[in-house]
C-alpha cells in the first residue's frame, strides 16, 4: 500500500492518504476534507503553494495556480471547489468552543455559493464522497452569506472607501493611517459619508467586519487607495478590498472610480492594475482640492436633478441675512473655510437664491480670502456648482466679474504653457550638437508659432541642422577612408592563406621556445614516470599470460577456478589498458621527444630564430615598412565606436552606431554559425555592454521544477558553458570579462533574488532592462530561425518573448519580457520549454 501526503488545506497539517483516494482526514486538526487528484509531484506542489497563498489571504495568487491545474487537467473537481473558497475568500478559523474548523467569509458576493459556475463544476466532478462534503461546505458559506448581506442591507450608503494599510510588520501605526485620519476629516467636512475602518469599524469590535466593508464596498462611488510604501499597496487585506473595488468598477458601467493617492515614493512602484488610473500625488500643492473638486463630480452625477422652481423673494429673508453674509466674509478674511462654508449654508435656509452666499460658498471651496484673489486660483474655477449658481442667481456685475477672472486665469495658464515651450526649446537648442537634437529644437520652437522670436529660432535651428548633416557625412566619409585597411584585415582573419607578417612569426616562433623550454624543464622527471608506468605495464603482460596458461590447463570441471581467473583476466586488461593510457599521456606530453639531448637541439634553433625574426622587425621598422597585423587591426576596430560603425556597415549593411558583429552562432536553417549582432546598451571606459539583437535560443530557466534563483538555475550554467564555448572562440572569450551579476529583486513581488554572482555571460534583470530599453516598442525581439527550430514559442507578427534573470512572484517563477514588449512581473514557471534566450555580456577591449 503506497501512501501519499497533502497539506491540510485548512491549517497546513500533514494528511497521508492511499493513492487514489479523494476524502482524508487531517492528523493535526482532525478536518475531514475532500483531496485533490495527485498524479505527480509536480501536480502537489502546485496545490501546496497554492493553498499556502489562499490560507494566508492572498486569493489571487491562489487562484492563478488553480486555473493552471484546470488548464492541464478540467475534471479536478478539488480545484474548481478551491476557486469558489477563492471567490468567497473562505478563511478556515478555530472555534475555541469546539475546536473545530469552521469557515468565514471575506469576499462577500450578491450571487449565491449554488449559482457558482466552478462550484456547480465541482458538483459534476466529484465523487460520491466528495460531493456530499461539498455541499455540507457550501450549505454553511451560504448561511454566512446570508447574515453578511442581511446585515449590510441595514446599512447607510457611503459616497468614499478610504483604503489603507493600518499597521507595520512591527504592529505600530503606519504613516497611511494618520493620512487616511486627515483625508476622513477633509471629506467629512465637505458633507461625504466616508468609510474608514479605524473610525467606521471602531463601534464593531468583537464582530465580523465583513458585513460592513461589503456593504461600505457596494455603495460607495469612489475609493481611494493611498500609501507611502509599495508593500503596504501590496499588503493582503489592501489588495483584497481595492481588487474587489475595481471588479464593482468594471462592472458599473462607470458609475464607480478608483482613484489611488501616493506619497515619498515613486508612481510607477504602483501596482500594475493602477496603471490606467489617474494617480494623484499626496504632497502636490493642491492635491485635497483637487481630490475633493473630482470627488464631488463623481458624487453628484448620479444626484436627481431638482426642477428649477420660481421662487419669490421676501423682502425681510434679505434683512435676516445680512449678518450672516458678513459673519461667512470675516471667516474668509481670516482663512477658516468650513466656518465660511457653514455660515453661506445658513444664508441659503433662508434664502436659496443668494448669490452672494454661493460667491462665498466659491470662496471657501477655493480657499480664497477675498474676491479679487480668485484671479489668482490655479486653475479656472467655471466647472464648479457654486460659481454656476452665483451666475444664475447674481446680477450682470457679478458675473462679469467672475468671468474677467476666469478669461485673466486662462490668459495666464496660457502664457505659462506658451512660455514652458519657449523655455525648453531654447534649452534644447543651446545644448544641441548633432542634426536630430537641432531637428527636435526646431520642432518645439514650431509648437509656439508668433511667439517671441520662436520663429526665427526654428530657422537658425534647420540650419545648424543642415550643417550637423554635413558635417556629418564627412566624418563618414572620413571614418569609411580610416576603416578600409581594418575591414581587408577582418576579412582576411588570422587563418586567411597569405604570408604570416613578422609580428606573427616572432610570436609563432616565441611560443615554440617556451614550449620547449616547458618540456625540457619535465624531461627526467616524466620519463622516470614513463619507465615506471612501463614496468608496471609489462608485470601486468606477464600476469595475464600466466592466467591464460592456468585456464588452459584446466579441465571440464574446474568450473568456479575457471570464472575467477576469467574474472581476473578481466581486471588485468582493464589495468593494461589504463597503464597504457597513461603511458601514452605522458609521451605526448613531452612533444614525443626520446631524448633531452633532441629537445636541446630543437630548442637552440628556435632561440635562433627568435633573434633573427626580431633583427628583421628592426630593420623594417628603420625603413617604416610595417604592415598592420590582423591582431593591431582588430583592437584599432573595437575601440573606435565611429570606426567600429563603418566597419560594420561595409561588412555588415543592416549594423549601425549601436551594433557590434562579435562571435558566431548557428542561426539559420543550414546548421552553420553565422556572425552574431549585438546591440550596445552601455559604454564604460574600455568596456561596452552588449545583449544579442535577435533571441539566439529556446532554453529552460531551469531544467526541473522546484524553487531556484539566476545563482541556482540550469540557464546560467549554459550560458556559462556551453554557449560560451560554441559562440566564441578562445582569444574572443578572453575579451569577455567575469563582471559582478547583481541579485536584483522583482518590482512587484519580495521573493528572494538570492546571491549576487560572477558571470561572463548573464541575462538582463527587470531593473536593467527598464533602464537600457525606454519603451515596450524596444523591448519588442525576434528569434532566428534556429531559435524558433528549437521550441520558442512564436507570435503572429514574429516576436518571441524572452527570459530575464529577475524571479517572480515566488521561487518557481521567473521573470521574462512579453511578446508586445512589457516586462512580465508575474512571470512564467522557470521549466516552461518555450521561452527565448538573449544573452548578455560586457566587451573589454583593454
Amino acid at each position: 500500500m503506497y501512501l501519499s501526503i497533502f497539506k491540510c488545506k485548512m491549517c497546513g497539517g500533514t494528511i497521508e492518504f492511499e493513492q487514489g483516494a479523494t476524502v482524508g482526514v487531517c492528523d493535526y486538526c482532525g478536518t475531514k476534507q475532500t483531496l485533490p487528484k495527485l498524479d505527480d509531484d509536480r501536480r502537489a506542489n502546485l496545490y501546496d503553494r497554492a493553498n499556502h497563498f489562499r490560507r494566508n489571504n492572498e486569493f489571487d495568487k491562489a487562484a492563478g495556480i488553480y486555473e493552471q491545474i484546470l488548464t492541464e487537467d478540467g475534471t479536478d473537481a478539488e480545484a474548481y471547489w478551491s476557486l469558489v473558497l477563492c471567490r468567497y475568500g473562505i478563511e478556515y478559523v478555530e472555534d475555541p468552543a469546539t475546536r473545530k474548523r469552521v469557515p468565514t467569509v471575506n469576499r462577500a458576493q450578491f450571487t449565491s455559493i449554488f449559482d457558482d459556475d466552478n462550484y456547480k463544476s465541482a458538483i459534476e466532478h466529484a465523487d460520491g464522497f466528495q460531493r456530499s462534503l461539498y455541499e455540507e461546505e457550501a450549505n454553511a458559506i451560504n448561511e454566512i452569506q446570508k447574515g453578511i448581506l442581511a446585515i449590510s442591507r441595514e446599512e447607510q450608503p457611503f459616497d468614499v472607501f478610504i483604503c489603507y494599510k493600518e499597521t507595520d510588520a512591527n504592529g505600530r501605526r503606519t504613516p497611511d493611517s494618520v493620512l487616511a485620519n486627515d483625508l476622513y476629516h477633509q471629506l467629512t467636512q465637505e458633507g461625504f459619508r466616508v468609510f474608514f475602518s479605524r473610525i467606521t469599524l471602531e463601534d464593531k469590535l468583537g464582530t465580523a467586519y465583513e458585513p460592513y466593508i461589503f456593504a461600505a464596498l457596494n455603495s460607495a462611488k469612489v475609493m481611494v487607495v493611498l500609501g507611502t510604501r509599495q508593500e503596504y499597496f501590496n499588503a493582503v487585506w489592501v489588495k483584497n478590498e481595492w481588487r474587489r473595488y475595481l471588479s464593482l468598477v468594471k462592472a458599473s458601467g462607470g458609475k464607480k472610480v478608483l482613484i489611488p493617492a501616493y506619497k515619498d515614493m515613486d508612481p510607477y512602484d504602483l501596482p500594475d492594475e493602477f496603471s490606467h488610473l489617474q494617480a494623484q500625488d499626496m504632497s502636490k500643492l493642491g492635491f485635497m482640492q483637487d481630490l475633493i473638486r473630482g470627488i464631488k463630480k463623481i458624487a453628484q452625477e448620479d444626484e436627481p436633478k431638482t426642477p428649477i422652481k420660481e421662487t419669490v423673494v421676501v423682502n425681510s429673508a434679505g434683512a435676516n441675512v445680512v449678518p450672516l453674509l458678513k459673519r461667512a466674509f470675516m471667516f474668509l478674511e481670516d482663512g477658516e473655510w468650513a466656518e465660511a462654508d457653514s455660515y453661506c449654508e445658513k444664508v441659503l435656509d433662508q434664502d436659496p437664491e443668494n448669490a452672494q452666499a454661493y460667491l462665498g460658498k466659491l470662496m471657501a471651496e477655493l480657499n480664497v480670502k477675498t474676491q479679487e484673489d480668485l484671479k489668482n486660483c490655479e486653475q479656472p474655477f467655471d466647472m464648479s456648482n457654486n460659481y454656476k449658481k452665483v451666475v444664475r442667481f447674481g446680477d450682470e456685475k457679478l458675473s462679469s466679474e467672475l468671468n474677467g477672472y476666469i478669461s485673466h486665469i486662462n490668459e495666464r495658464n496660457e502664457l505659462t504653457r506658451l512660455t514652458d515651450i519657449y523655455n525648453s526649446a531654447v534649452y534644447a537648442m543651446n545644448s544641441a550638437k548633432t542634426e536630430s537634437a537641432y531637428a527636435s529644437a526646431a520642432a518645439a520652437f514650431k509648437k509656439v508659432p508668433g511667439f517671441e522670436d520662436a520663429d526665427s529660432l526654428a530657422e537658425q535651428c534647420l540650419e545648424k541642422a543642415e550643417e550637423q548633416r554635413k558635417l556629418a557625412e564627412q566624418k563618414k566619409e572620413e571614418t569609411k577612408r580610416k576603416a578600409l585597411p581594418f575591414v581587408r584585415a577582418l576579412k582576411e582573419g588570422p587563418k586567411a592563406k597569405r604570408e604570416p607578417t613578422l609580428e606573427e612569426r616572432l610570436a609563432a616562433a616565441k611560443t615554440k621556445v617556451g614550449y620547449l623550454e616547458r618540456i625540457l624543464n619535465v624531461f627526467d622527471a616524466t620519463q622516470f614516470q614513463i619507465q615506471a608506468l612501463q614496468s608496471e605495464f609489462n608485470a601486468a603482460g606477464s600476469r595475464e599470460k600466466q592466467l591464460t596458461d592456468q585456464q588452459s590447463r584446466l579441465g571440464i570441471f574446474a568450473v568456479k577456478e575457471k570464472k575467477r581467473i576469467s574474472e581476473e583476466l578481466v581486471t588485468v586488461s582493464a589495468r593494461k589498458s589504463d597503464l597504457a593510457a597513461r603511458i601514452e599521456e605522458n609521451q605526448k606530453s613531452l612533444g614525443n621527444y626520446t631524448s633531452a639531448a633532441d629537445i636541446e637541439r630543437d630548442l637552440r634553433e628556435a632561440r635562433k630564430k627568435v633573434n633573427d625574426v626580431e633583427r628583421q622587425i628592426i630593420s623594417a621598422r628603420e625603413k617604416g615598412d610595417h604592415e598592420y597585423s590582423f591582431e593591431e587591426a582588430l583592437n584599432a576596430y573595437l575601440k573606435d565606436p565611429d570606426v567600429t560603425c563603418a566597419v560594420n556597415t561595409m561588412l555588415y549593411p543592416t549594423m549601425s552606431r549601436d551594433s557590434i558583429v562579435f562571435g558566431r552562432y548557428i542561426q539559420k536553417g543550414n546548421g552553420l554559425p553565422e556572425p552574431i549582432e549585438w546591440q550596445v546598451l552601455a559604454r564604460k571606459n574600455d568596456r561596452i555592454l552588449v545583449i544579442s539583437r535577435y533571441a539566439l535560443d529556446c532554453q529552460q530557466y531551469n531544467t526541473s521544477f522546484t524553487s531556484v534563483t539566476w545563482e541556482t538555475c540550469s540557464l546560467r550554467k549554459w550560458l556559462n558553458g556551453t554557449f560560451l564555448n560554441a559562440a566564441f572562440s578562445e582569444s574572443e572569450r578572453a575579451m569577455i570579462p567575469s563582471v559582478t551579476v547583481s541579485a536584483d529583486k522583482n518590482t512587484i513581488y519580495s521573493t528572494s533574488p538570492g546571491n549576487s554572482t560572477t558571470d561572463q555571460v548573464f541575462l538582463l534583470s527587470i531593473k536593467e532592462v527598464n533602464k537600457y530599453f525606454s519603451s515596450d516598442s524596444v523591448r519588442l525581439c525576434q528569434g532566428t530561425a534556429y531559435c524558433f527550430a528549437q521550441g520558442a514559442n512564436k507570435a503572429s507578427h514574429g516576436n518571441c518573448w524572452w527570459w530575464l534573470r529577475s524571479p517572480g512572484f515566488d521561487s518557481y517563477y521567473a521573470s521574462y519580457v512579453q511578446y508586445y514588449g512589457s516586462v512580465g512581473n508575474y512571470c512564467c514557471l522557470v521549466d516552461n520549454d518555450v521561452g527565448a534566450v538573449r544573452p548578455a555580456m560586457w566587451i573589454s577591449f583593454d
